[in-house]
Parts: C-alpha cells; sequence; structure tokens
C-alpha cells in the first residue's frame, strides 16, 4: 500500500507541474499578446501624434507660419532640410574667429538644438568675400543655391561691397531683381528671406558716386516693398540689440571698422534667432 502510496503521490506532483508548466505557458502567451497589443496602441496614439503635428504645421494652414515652424514641418515630411545661404563676407564668416563662431554656424547649431526633428538639417554656404550683387550674378553663384534645391534660402544683400566697387542704384536694384526672379522661378517651393549686411563704422562715408552704405540700404528696400519680398533689417536690428545691451558699435567691429568679431556675428545669430521664431 505504501508503495502504491507513493506512486499517486509521484503522479499528483507531476500532474502538477504539467499543469503548472501549461498555465505559466499559457500566462506568459497571454502576456506577450497584451504586451504586443500595448506597444502597438502606443505606436498608433505616435502616428497619431505625428499626424495632428505635421496638419497643425502645415504651411497653407499658417499664412504668418514662423520659419522655424516650417522647417519643422519640412523635417517631419521630407528626408531632408536644406537651407543655402548666399552673399558675401557676412554670410562667409568674415570677422569670426572660427566657422562656428559666425552668425550661421550658430544658427544651424542653434535650430538643430531647437527641435529633435530638424538633426538632419544642412545649412549649404554660398557666402564669398568681397561679392558684390554683380558679382555674385557673373560667378553663377545663383545657379549654385539652385542646384542646392533648397527649403528655404537667405540672401544675405551685398550692399557693402556694392557701395565699396561704387556700383550705382540703379545697377544695386537690378542686381536684386534679376537675382530674386530667377531664384523664384528656378525654385517656386523655396521660400526666400532676404537679409541686409551688418551696420559698419562709416556708414555715412560716400563713394566716388558720393553714395553712402544707407543709400544702398535704402534702395534696395524700396524695390523689397515693391515686391513684397520678405525681408529682414539685419542693421536695424544689431543696433537694437547694441543699445539694450548698452555697447557700441565699436565693441562688435574687427579693426577694419567693417565685419564682425565673434560678439558681432553672436549679435547678428541672436537677431536672426528671434527673427526665425516669429509668427
Amino acid at each position: 500500500m505504501r508503495k502504491y502510496g507513493l506512486v499517486i503521490i509521484a503522479g499528483i506532483c507531476l500532474a502538477v507541474l504539467v499543469f503548472g508548466h501549461l498555465h505559466w505557458k499559457n500566462t506568459s502567451q497571454a502576456a506577450g499578446v497584451e504586451a504586443r497589443e500595448a506597444a502597438a496602441k502606443v505606436k498608433e496614439k505616435e502616428i497619431e501624434e505625428r499626424e495632428a503635428l505635421i496638419e497643425s504645421l502645415k504651411p497653407e494652414n499658417n499664412k504668418q507660419q514662423s520659419l522655424i515652424d516650417y522647417l519643422h514641418y519640412k523635417s517631419l515630411t521630407q528626408d531632408r532640410v536644406i537651407v543655402s545661404l548666399l552673399g558675401s563676407n557676412g554670410t562667409s564668416g568674415t570677422g569670426a574667429s572660427k566657422t562656428s563662431n559666425s552668425w550661421a554656424g550658430r544658427l544651424e547649431k542653434s535650430l538643430r538644438a531647437d527641435r529633435d526633428d530638424l538633426e538632419t538639417l544642412s545649412f549649404i554656404n554660398h557666402g564669398h568675400e568681397e561679392y558684390s550683387t554683380e558679382d555674385l550674378i557673373k560667378g553663377k553663384k545663383i545657379e549654385a543655391v539652385i542646384q542646392d534645391d533648397p527649403d528655404l534660402i537667405i540672401f544675405e544683400n551685398s550692399l557693402i561691397n556694392n557701395h565699396y566697387q561704387s556700383l550705382s542704384l540703379e545697377q544695386t536694384k537690378k542686381d536684386l531683381e534679376s537675382i530674386m526672379t530667377k531664384l523664384q522661378k528656378e525654385l517656386p517651393n523655396a521660400k526666400i528671406l532676404i537679409i541686409s549686411p551688418s551696420p559698419v563704422a562709416n556708414g555715412k562715408t560716400e563713394n566716388s558716386l558720393g553714395l553712402n552704405y544707407l543709400d544702398y540700404i535704402h534702395a534696395s528696400e524700396q524695390v523689397i516693398n515693391t515686391n513684397k519680398w520678405t525681408y529682414m533689417n539685419s542693421k536695424e536690428g544689431i543696433e537694437k540689440k547694441l543699445k539694450e545691451k548698452n555697447m557700441r558699435l565699436a565693441d562688435i567691429l574687427t579693426n577694419d571698422n567693417i565685419h564682425p568679431n565673434d560678439q558681432g556675428h553672436y549679435i547678428w545669430f541672436e537677431v536672426m534667432k528671434e527673427y526665425f521664431k516669429l509668427k
């Protein structure tokens, strides 16, 4: 009897083990199904939130959209986001101790850090030292920008060099219209922001035509306003910042009294960054 008792007990133990294993297996499978369903719901929610964000950022739904929101929308709907820079010394970074200290270098880094989806953003710099608007056209730099197929163009109007080279105001206006007409024709979907160069110490000094730097800015602004092009006056923005910080123009210029130093480029970057967030 004792022997049979041990056999029965062993059988019961085996049955418990088998049942326990099956129960554990079923429980694990159920837990796995629940985990997959939960993950699927999270993924579905993420997709819904992404689609809602894209819808909210659509340019056609935001007529007064900020540039950073525009770039964010582009980053969510395409593989690459390109900003092409066109201009002269200010764009190339003249006066900055290194490229990363220029306003362009700082702006690119700041935009990437501002939105996670802008990590793939890339700047292509077509800034050329001592280039006037005429030089940009003759040097086929407009074609180089078109080749980039950018989403945004930041065009620093080369007025300091136009003034220095004594180009006429008529030629300056004609060049500006020629550059913009070509960019708008070849890149109809790209946004274009025209910016003025930075302030210089001798802004009222006249060239061989009897014209000063401000004459070139005002003449260009007439064309810009007539055509309703998007424009930011970097000169005025930087001067406003200097007043707020109780600083002199001489503090932010290199020894040539024309090009911004590292501090000047930083203030220029601050002006640009604020503009990019404006509605």
